[in-house]
This record gives C-alpha cells, sequence and structure tokens, in this order.
C-alpha cells in the first residue's frame, strides 16, 4: 500500500532544537514537522505482533497488512501538507526494522548536539537536586528515562546501516536556520518558501500545542523574538564527574 503523503523522520537529539526547528519549517505551507508521535510505538507494536500465537496460527497477511501498512496514511490523513516530518528515535535497531516494512528506503533528518551541552540544557532548565543522578539517568539505556542514551543509539544505528540522512548541527542551526532549513528542504525535494526567523510562533499543529503541564517543566517553550545560542560554562553547571564521565560520549564531530 502506497503511503499517500511524503513521511520523513527527525532523529534529534533532546534539547537540540527539535521544537525551533518544527517552529520554524512549519511555517512552509507544504510540509509539517510533528511533535514526537506515539506513531513511533504503533509501527513497533503492531510489527511485533506477527510473533504473536494468534497470528501464527492463523497467518492473515493481507488482513494486518490492511492496519500496519496504513498507519502513517491514517495517522497523518487529516494534514493538509503533502510532507510531513515524524520525530523520534526511529533508528534504533527494532524501529528502524519496523518502519522498513513500511517504508522501504526513509530519509531522516539528524539534529545533532554535543552531549554535555544537552546535559547542562536539561539541568539548567529542571534544576534537579541530584545532577549527577538526574544525568545517569538521562544517560542510561536501559532506565525508564534515558532519552539521551537513545537518541544517541537511534542516530549511531542509522549511521551504521547507511540509511539516507541530512546532519544538521544545533549550533548551526542557531547561527544560520535559513540556510540549514534549505538544506533540508533540497534533502526532502520540498519547494521552499520565505519564513520568519524572529517574532514567530510557538510550535502548533493543527492548533495543537505542547500541554508541559504533565511535566511541570516548560521543555518545549522556546524563544519566539529571535533565535540565539545561550553561552553557558557547562563546568559551571556539571558537576565534575559528570563532565568526566561522559565527555567521550559524542557519536559525531561537533
Amino acid at each position: 500500500m502506497e503511503i499517500t503523503k511524503q513521511v520523513s523522520f527527525l532523529a534529534g537529539m533532546p534539547r537540540s532544537g527539535n521544537t525551533l526547528l518544527g517552529s520554524l519549517i512549519n511555517q512552509n505551507q507544504k510540509i509539517t514537522v510533528n511533535a514526537q508521535s506515539p506513531v513511533i510505538d504503533m509501527v513497533y507494536i503492531f510489527s511485533s505482533m506477527k510473533e504473536h500465537l494468534i497470528f501464527k496460527n492463523f497467518p492473515d497477511h493481507q488482513s494486518f497488512d490492511n492496519v500496519f501498512k496504513n498507519i502513517f496514511n491514517n495517522y497523518y490523513k487529516h494534514f493538509t501538507t503533502t510532507h510531513i516530518i515524524d520525530r523520534g528515535p526511529w533508528g534504533t535497531p527494532g524501529n528502524l526494522k519496523a518502519l522498513k516494512q513500511i517504508i522501504e528506503k526513509p530519509k531522516f533528518i539528524i539534529l545533532y548536539r554535543p552531549v554535555l551541552e544537552v546535559l547542562a540544557s536539561f539541568i539548567e532548565l529542571e534544576k534537579p537536586k541530584n545532577i549527577s543522578k538526574r544525568c545517569f539517568d538521562l544517560m542510561n539505556l536501559q532506565g525508564t528515562d534515558g532519552m539521551i542514551d537513545k537518541s544517541l543509539y537511534s542516530i549511531h544505528n542509522i549511521l551504521k546501516e547507511r540509511e539516507d540522512f541530512i546532519l544538521i548541527h544545533y549550533k548551526d542551526l542557531i547561527n544560520n536556520p535559513l540556510q540549514e532549513i534549505e538544506k533540508i528542504y533540497k534533502f526532502l525535494g520540498v519547494p521552499s518558501e520565505s519564513i520568519k526567523i524572529d517574532n514567530f510562533k510557538q510550535f502548533k499543529v493543527n492548533g495543537v500545542s505542547y500541554d508541559d503541564s504533565v511535566y511541570s517543566v516548560d521543555y518545549h517553550k522556546i524563544r519566539t523574538d529571535r533565535i540565539e545560542k545561550i553561552n553557558r560554562n557547562i563546568e559551571q553547571v556539571l558537576p565534575k564527574e559528570v563532565i568526566n564521565l561522559y565527555s567521550n560520549k559524542d557519536i559525531l564531530p561537533c
């Protein structure tokens, strides 16, 4: 079954400008960057259902694919744009294997920021009582959070499997957003449109905004009057043991 919209994937590090990138690109009437959607879990869960005894007992692949291979069509049916960028750790081995049962040659946008910068951004925003423990939780792939390590795992596997990707560094997005967005347009084959990089709007898709009250921290609130990098001294934010432990975790040159 053919995907009726062009769906690509944002495999961005957390705290690396995902929301900003979406707010800018979504000014273009032809493309939508979505929030991190539940589609990634739907795809993974559905793909694993073929291993269930019930399906193996009566392997009706056609009926199964009526749902499974139409997940993107159905989820994005009401979107008016022709190009969709779905965000999430799609590059992890299980997610990538499941995805490629639907889209044979997916395109990935890798949005990358140095690990210590990402950790420092989390710590300054959340202000946890135990900084070292919070950093460990963010970097622990086997834990309940581990979102930084999971993102790194996803990106590493995209590179390892030689998938089709474009790399956007956070510092370049901040310093020259129009140039980096033009790179994305060219990579995806999306026609350019002029966009504002000052006095733009908070991230919203089809009238839906983030409700960060569920977290008690404004993870997705961005500065909209202008784009600028926060100059923070990492050594003043992160304990020395955290810096020593995670200073070699970057998988891409920064």
